[in-house]
């Protein structure tokens, strides 16, 4: 038996061996080490694609079920099921369709057979621990139908955490803050070449976490900057009277998985009578397409990309041109930091919580450690290099640095 660490993400997926070797597990993505969480059912096809295909063949055929962010949902109690061909597929089958893929081109990869596992897992899926708990057994249940015989969990910036301490040559404490696209987590912990190849539940002194991650970001660049192109501010007339645009319909575009429930009958009848009597035709036509198209993944990677440009940047351009959609416009790094500031705000307040519960001080902190995709991000290296320093903070690689942790502590299985 030959066991592995997978860090199953909300947007990206990675797979690393004890030894710490992140495997190649998607050779048409442009970051062969990074297996894309997403699925695509074509209608009217059999089968199903995952990862870089998935998106390729949505590109191509257009019709069909795109499914996306499924770790997201994890913690969701009222999120049981879904219709797709005809049948209610339950969210553990989903998540095993993507675990069974990804294992699979782990072992054609590393030419083993991969059963046992130690799978990534936030700090908190969810404040409240009932639903916390739920989402780790619906993610044990899922790793099981994909065929691992043996599933253990170690929490992501702890995984980070012990993918820095192979580079040290001392014994520090270390803030390791991981950001996720749904998640932000943090792991205040010991570590060092004195405390290799033993019990590390002792070298944890606390942790934390908050559901602010990637696509949090991304959102409020929607929220802030492109709501209008889709009828945000505009009215229509019901009964004789003008009304807003509802804002419990725009708040479905925050997020991408959240647009396929627009085309439900009710919200799609609306849609209809916005149609007939808006005051900015365009924009409510752009929404209809934009939903009805399935457009919204691709105008939410240029919003990454967007976001991605302004952490080298002070400015990014986005255009998005399809259907009736159009979208052309300049994203600047004050705006985006101002958008999100509120995110950042609850970011800082969970790191002033872990250093209180914890009663560690700021200063004795030696070093803080940052992974993720949003560690880039200037103002979020800003906030913590107030806080600790400039000089402290450390950074690898920002995408498969959990994965190589939790590579790290497969071993352990391996040793049983």
């Amino acid at each position: 038996m030959s066991a592995c660490g997978l860090d199953f993400g909300t947007s990206n997926s990675a797979v690393a061996l004890p030894s710490g070797r992140v495997l190649l597990v998607d050779h048409a993505a442009s970051e062969p080490r990074l297996f894309r969480s997403v699925l695509f059912f074509p209608e009217g096809e059999p089968g199903v694609h995952a990862g870089e295909e998935a998106i390729a063949e949505y590109l191509r055929h257009g019709e069909g079920r795109f499914i996306q962010s499924v770790k997201s949902w994890l913690a969701s109690s009222t999120f049981t099921a879904t219709q797709i061909r005809n049948r209610a597929m339950r969210l553990e089958e989903l998540v095993a369709l993507l675990l069974k893929r990804i294992r699979a081109a782990a072992e054609h990869a590393s030419g083993m057979t991969l059963d046992e596992v130690v799978l990534g897992r936030p700090a908190r899926f969810s404040l409240d621990p009932a639903a916390d708990a739920l989402a780790e057994r619906r993610l044990a249940e899922a790793a099981r139908f994909a065929g691992f015989s043996r599933v253990e969990f170690l929490i992501e910036p702890i995984a980070a955490a012990l993918a820095y301490e192979a580079g040290l040559d001392r014994d520090e404490l270390v803030l390791v803050a991981d950001f996720g696209a749904g998640t932000s987590d943090l792991t205040l912990m010991r570590l060092g070449p004195s405390r290799t190849g033993r019990d590390r539940r002792g070298d944890v002194v606390g942790s934390g976490g908050v559901p602010i991650g990637g696509d949090r970001f991304d959102a409020e660049i929607m929220r802030g900057k492109l709501l209008p192109f889709f009828g945000a501010g505009s009215s229509y007339e019901v009964q004789g009277k003008r009304m807003p645009i509802p804002s419990h319909l725009l708040g479905k575009l925050l997020s991408w998985h959240e647009m396929s429930f627009i085309k439900e009958r009710g919200t799609r009848a609306l849609i209809d009578t916005m149609l007939r009597s808006s005051d900015r035709l365009r924009a409510i036509e752009a929404l209809q397409d934009l939903v009805e198209e399935n457009l919204g993944y691709r105008l939410f990677r240029g919003i990454e990309r967007a976001k991605i440009h302004l952490s080298v940047a002070d400015t990014a351009r986005l255009d998005f041109e399809e259907a009736r959609v159009e979208v052309h416009t300049h994203l600047r790094r004050a705006e985006f930091e101002l958008f999100i500031a509120p995110l950042l705000d609850a970011l800082d307040e969970c790191v002033a919580e872990l250093l209180r519960s914890t009663g560690v001080a700021a200063e004795q902190v030696e070093a803080v450690f940052l992974t993720g995709g949003s560690s880039q991000i200037p103002a979020v290296r800003q906030r913590f290099a107030a806080r600790f320093g400039e000089a402290k903070l450390r950074t690898a690689d920002a995408f498969t640095s959990v994965a190589e942790g939790l590579g790290r502590r497969a071993a352990r299985l391996e040793a049983r």
